[in-house]
C-alpha cells in the first residue's frame, strides 16, 4: 500500500506529539511552496537586539557579561494563550477591555489529555477565624444570596473590585456551612482554578465546608457553574465563586448567578470605626496620664458622632475606590482619635499608596539616614513590585539581573557587587508594609511561593515612583527588561507577557520615549518573542483611553510598511484587545498581510485569527477562514490550515471535554461543515502541517467515544469519506487500521469511522447539535 508520491502510509508520519516547536512561527515554508522572493523564516542566528538601529551606549553597557541571549524558540498557541489568560497585570484605569462575544458559542481552550500538560493541583487554604469572624455590612440582596447557595450549592458573585464581593462570598459560605466558620479558600499555581475544582472535586470538596474560589476576569459558563452546583451537592460542600461581571458570559441564566454591589461607604467606615474605637479604650495611654482627658465610651462616642457628621470625611468617602481603602481610613482615624484637625488624615490616607511607594525605595529619607533601603534592596523592591503574583523564582531571576545593573549606577565597585547581592531572603529585602500578611476575604493569596503586594495598586506607584525618580535608570531599565524578554527556561512566557505590560504602561508615562527606545525597537526586531511583545506593550497601552488612537495609528503604520517586521508585529497586534475594537477590520488587514511572501512562514496571521476566536467572535473568523480556504492567494490557505490547527483542542466548555469547537460549529451547519473538510484535507497533505494533523486527527476520534458525543462520532463518520479522498484514503486506513486502533482498541468511533472510509458512506446521515 503506498500514499501520496508513493511514500509508505506512515511514512514521515508519527501519531507522538509533534514538537511544540514545530508549531509555534515563524515556520519555515516547504521549499516546494516557499516563492522565490520570501526569505527563509527562520529565526536568526543571535537573538540579541537586532533592529533598525544599533543599542545605545547606556543599553550595551548594561549588559552583563555572558548575557547576550541565543535563539529563543516562540511557543505554541496554547503556551501563548495561556500565559496571556494568566496574567494579573492591568492598567491603571482598568483592565484591558477583551470586548463583549460576538457569538451565543463562547469558547475555552482546553489542556490536558494526551499530548497536554499535567494539571497542577488545588491548594486549600483555611481562613482563619479572624476573616470569617470580620465585621462585614451586608449588601444589597444578601438574603438571597444565601437562599441561592443553600439551595443550589453554588453561588456566583458577580462583582467590580473593590465591591468587596469576597467578603460577601465568606459571610454566606459561613451561614451556609457547619460548623459555621469551616470555610476555605482554594486556589491554583497554574490554570484555571474553576476548572481544577471540577476536575479535583471528589479530593478538595468535604461535606459541610465552604469554599472561596476567586475567577477574577476568567470566564465561566453556566454549564460550569451546572457542573460544580452537582458535583458540591454530591459531596454536601457549598461553593462561591467571585468574579468580574465579564466573567459570566451566560447572563440570560442568572440562576447561578447574582450581581454584587458595594455596601454603603458611610455604614463600612461606622462600623468598623466603631470596632476599633472599643479596641483602642482598652490601650490608650492617656487613661494613665494625669492633666489627659480620659479616654472612655463617652469621648469615643463623640469622635464617632464627629467623624460621621463631617463633610470633609463625607466627600473623602466618595473617592474610595474600594471597601478596603474605607476600611483603611477607619483604622488611620481611630490611630488619630484624638487629634483635631483630621485634614492631613484624610491627606495621608488618599496618598498612601504613593507614600508607601516612596518609603520602600527610600526616596524621602534624608542624606545618611541609616533606614534608607540600600541599592540591592531597591532593586529587589522593584522587581517584587513589577512580578506581583508570580512565583518568587521569578522575582530572584529578575531581582539579581537588575542589582547586576543598577548598583555600578549607585558607585558600587565590582568587588562589592557579588558580595551585596549575596542577600536573597525575600523576608529581609522586601520589608511587611510592602507585603501582603495573610489571605483575606478578598484575596486569597497565599502561597508563599509568590509574590503578593499588599495592595494591588501599589505596582503602579512603585513604577511611577522607579520611572520618575531615577531619571538616569530609565534606559537601563529598559534594557532589564529587554534581557528578562530574551531569557528562556520553565515559565519564560509568563514572565514575557508581564515585561510587556510594564512597558506598555510606562508608555502611559512617556509615551513618545519608551516607544522609540523599547517597542518600536521590539517592533523591528528580528526576534519573534520580541516582536509579540512589541504588540502586547502596545494593546497594555491602548487601554489608557486617552492613548487608544495613538497605538491604532503606531499599528497601522506598522501594516503599512515596507518593512516585513514591522507588519509581522502589526499583524500579532490584531490578535490583541486592539483587534478586538474593529474585528471586520482586523480580520480584514489580517487577510491582507496573509497575502504577503514576506509573512508566509509566520504564525502571526494564524495565532491573531485563532485568539479572535477564542475571544466570541467565531462567526466573524469562520466566515473570514472560508474566503481565505477558497483564496486563489498561495498564502491564505495555509494561514487558515495553521488557525484551525491552532483551534484543534478548543472546546466550547470546560465542562464539555473531547468535544472540539470547530467540529460542534459544523454540526448544524453545511457551510461550516465544508469549510471543516476544506481544511482538514489541506491540512493532512501540506508538508508543513502533515505531522501536526494526524496526530490532531487521532485525538479527535477517540474522544468521539465518550458519553454524549454520539453525534460527533456521527459526524465524523459522514465526513470522513469526503475528507480522506485520494490521496489520503490509503494513508488514512493506514493510521486506523495500524495505528489508531491498537492505540484504542475499544474505540467505537474509529472503527465506525473506518467502515465509512471502507464503504464510502456514512450509514447515519450527519449529526444534530447535542
Amino acid at each position: 500500500m503506498t500514499g501520496r508520491d508513493g511514500e509508505a502510509p506512515g511514512t514521515g508520519v508519527s501519531d507522538a506529539p509533534p514538537p511544540e516547536s514545530v508549531e509555534p512561527g515563524p515556520a519555515e515554508p516547504p521549499p516546494d511552496e516557499r516563492p522565490a522572493s520570501a526569505p527563509a523564516a527562520a529565526e536568526p542566528a543571535d537573538e540579541g537586539t537586532q533592529d533598525a538601529r544599533e543599542p545605545n551606549a547606556a543599553e550595551t553597557a548594561q549588559r552583563p557579561p555572558g548575557t547576550r541571549a541565543a535563539p529563543v524558540p516562540e511557543p505554541s498557541f496554547d503556551e501563548f494563550n495561556d500565559a496571556r489568560r494568566h496574567s494579573l497585570l492591568k492598567s491603571r484605569r482598568g483592565a484591558v477591555n477583551l470586548g463583549q462575544t460576538g457569538s451565543a458559542v463562547y469558547i475555552e481552550t482546553m489542556y490536558g489529555g494526551e499530548g497536554g500538560r499535567p494539571p497542577a493541583s488545588l491548594q486549600v487554604v483555611p481562613l482563619g477565624e479572624d476573616i470569617v469572624t470580620a465585621i462585614h455590612v451586608p449588601v444589597p440582596g444578601q438574603t438571597e444570596m444565601v437562599d441561592r447557595l443553600q439551595q443550589h450549592h453554588v453561588l456566583a458573585l458577580d462583582g467590580e473590585e473593590g465591591t468587596g464581593r469576597g467578603s460577601t462570598a465568606v459571610r454566606i459560605l459561613t451561614e451556609c456551612s457547619r460548623p459555621r466558620f469551616a470555610v476555605n479558600a482554594l486556589y491554583r499555581e497554574e490554570g484555571d482554578v474553576v476548572q481544577g475544582v471540577c476536575e479535583q472535586a471528589d479530593e478538595v470538596l468535604r461535606e459541610g465546608q465552604g469554599y472561596l474560589v476567586e475567577a477574577g476576569a476568567r470566564p465561566v459558563t453556566g454549564q460550569t457553574l451546572e457542573r460544580l452546583g452537582r458535583l458540591a451537592d454530591r459531596a454536601g460542600a457549598f461553593v462561591v465563586v467571585t468574579g468580574l461581571p465579564s466573567s459570566f458570559p451566560g447572563r440570560g441564566d442568572r440562576v447561578h448567578v447574582l450581581g454584587h454591589r458595594a455596601p454603603d461607604a458611610a455604614r463600612v467606615l461606622e462600623a468598623h470605626l466603631a470596632a476599633l474605637l472599643t479596641r483602642h479604650r482598652s490601650r490608650c495611654l492617656r487613661d494613665e496620664q494625669e492633666g489627659e482627658a480620659r479616654c472612655d465610651a463617652r469621648s469615643t462616642a463623640a469622635f464617632l458622632t464627629r467623624v460621621t457628621a463631617d463633610d470633609q470625611l463625607k466627600n473623602a468617602l466618595g473617592l474610595a475606590r474600594s471597601v478596603e481603602e474605607v476600611v483603611r481610613l477607619a483604622k488611620l482615624l481611630a490611630e488619630n482619635v484624638h487629634t483635631e484637625d483630621l485634614t492631613d488624615v484624610v491627606g495621608h490616607w488618599r496618598n498612601w499608596l504613593r507614600l508607601l511607594a516612596r518609603d520602600m525605595l527610600g526616596l524621602d529619607a534624608r542624606q545618611g539616614d541609616g533606614d534608607a533601603p540600600n541599592p540591592h534592596h531597591q532593586a529587589y523592591r522593584i522587581t517584587y513590585a513589577f512580578f506581583d503574583g508570580h512565583p518568587l523564582s521569578d522575582v530572584v531571576e529578575a531581582g539579581d539581573l537588575l542589582s547586576r545593573i543598577m548598583l555600578p549606577h549607585f558607585g558600587v565597585s565590582e568587588e562589592d557587587l557579588d558580595h551585596q547581592m549575596s542577600e536573597q531572603n525575600i523576608d529581609r529585602l522586601v520589608p511587611p508594609e510592602m507585603r501582603a500578611q495573610s489571605p483575606t476575604a478578598a484575596d486569597a493569596r497565599a502561597d508563599p511561593r509568590r509574590a503578593a503586594l499588599a495592595h494591588a495598586h501599589l505596582l503602579h506607584h512603585m513604577l511611577e515612583s522607579t520611572w520618575d525618580a531615577y531619571s538616569r535608570l530609565r534606559l537601563p531599565l529598559l534594557a532589564w527588561l529587554d534581557l528578562l524578554v530574551g531569557g528562556r527556561g520553565p515559565g519564560r512566557e509568563r514572565v514575557r507577557v508581564r515585561v510587556a505590560g510594564l512597558v506598555g504602561l510606562l508608555m502611559g508615562h512617556e509615551f513618545d520615549f519608551v516607544y522609540r527606545e523599547r517597542v518600536g525597537v521590539w517592533a523591528r526586531s528580528d526576534s519573534g518573542v520580541r516582536r509579540q511583545c512589541a504588540a502586547l506593550a502596545l494593546e497594555m497601552a491602548a487601554a489608557d483611553e486617552s492613548a487608544a488612537d495613538r497605538v491604532a495609528s503606531r499599528v497601522q503604520d506598522w501594516a503599512r510598511s515596507p518593512g516585513a517586521a514591522l507588519q509581522d508585529s502589526a499583524a500579532r497586534a490584531y490578535g490583541t484587545s486592539i483587534g478586538l475594537r474593529d474585528v471586520p477590520g482586523a480580520l480584514t488587514e489580517l487577510g491582507r498581510l496573509g497575502r504577503k511572501p514576506e509573512l508566509a512562514g509566520s504564525s502571526s496571521v494564524s495565532f491573531s485569527t485563532a485568539w479572535l476566536f477564542l475571544s466570541g467572535r467565531v462567526d466573524d473568523v469562520m466566515a473570514e477562514l472560508d474566503r481565505w480556504t477558497t483564496s486563489p492567494d498561495d498564502y491564505l490557505p495555509r494561514h487558515a490550515v495553521r488557525t484551525m490547527l491552532a483551534l484543534g483542542r478548543a472546546t466550547t466548555s470546560i465542562d464539555r471535554p473531547g468535544r472540539p469547537a470547530l467540529a460542534e460549529l459544523a454540526l448544524d451547519n453545511d457551510k461550516n461543515a465544508e469549510l471543516l473538510i476544506a481544511l482538514w484535507r489541506r491540512a493532512l497533505v501540506t508538508r508543513e502541517t502533515t505531522a501536526r494533523a494526524w496526530h490532531l486527527m487521532g485525538r479527535w476520534l477517540p474522544d468521539a467515544d465518550g458519553a454524549g458525543n454520539e453525534d460527533l462520532a456521527t459526524l465524523y463518520a459522514s465526513l470522513a469519506p469526503r475528507i480522506f479522498t485520494d490521496p489520503l484514503r490509503d494513508r488514512a486506513l493506514f493510521h486506523l487500521e495500524h495505528v489508531w486502533l491498537p492505540r484504542h482498541e475499544g474505540s467505537a468511533t474509529i472503527r465506525r469511522v473506518l467502515d465509512a472510509l471502507r464503504t464510502g458512506r456514512a450509514g447515519h446521515g450527519k449529526g444534530e447539535r447535542r
